[in-house]
């Protein structure tokens, strides 16, 4: 089953309706059913916040949506390539101060 069933049937087994949900994740009651209409996906925050709700693990409410985990693989991989530079360029700079600290208390 995909992702939007999943969200859909176990909010419903849970007896929630979309703004109880909503408001447990502080999120609009039409983020719910954008989600539950598949018309987009939830975040990795809010999956874990969801699963955490409804009580089941996260494999379990995605299980079965293969565009839905390639995407989230895809979202997380490229989040984690986009903040590596900062890594590199804060000890660069840190290194570059104390070098011409160092030299100019020489002068």
């Amino acid at each position: 089953m995909e992702l939007a069933g999943n969200l859909k049937r176990k909010r419903e087994e849970c007896r929630l309706s979309q703004d109880d949900v909503a408001t447990q994740l502080s999120i609009s009651r039409q983020s719910i059913s954008k989600w539950e209409t598949g018309k987009c996906y939830p975040d990795l925050d809010n999956l874990i916040l969801l699963s955490d709700l409804y009580k089941i693990s996260l494999d379990e409410l995605i299980k079965g949506d293969k565009s839905f985990q390639e995407r989230i693989i895809i979202r997380e991989a490229g989040s984690v390539r986009s903040m590596w530079p900062w890594w590199v360029i804060f000890p660069a700079f840190g290194m570059l101060y104390g070098l011409v600290s160092m030299i100019l208390n020489r002068l």
